[in-house]
């Protein structure tokens, strides 16, 4: 079994509205050194096979299902991927 995490985000060039308000309550609470929020979305699935079939796989389901390429990244090679 190969379980592979895919992490989604939104893209740089989109305001996430959590993030910024997290990032601003983060400030009222005296957290000043932090410079910048990013809130992702993790997705675990397990493969049964070998693990290039499952990255395939994997990079298949984030792009075809997971992700709005006018809104986030993810992905085996969008900017900000994460698969493992």
């Amino acid at each position: 079994m190969v379980k592979i995490r895919i992490e989604v985000g939104y893209l740089e060039s989109v305001e996430d509205p959590e993030s910024s308000t997290l990032f601003h309550n983060l400030g009222i609470l005296g957290y000043d050194d932090v410079e910048n929020v990013r809130i992702l979305k993790t997705y675990e699935i397990d493969f049964s096979g070998d693990e290039n079939s499952a990255k395939e796989m994997a990079k298949a389901i984030a792009e075809n299902l997971l992700i709005n390429p006018f809104l986030k990244q993810g992905g085996d090679d969008k900017a900000s991927a994460l698969l493992s």
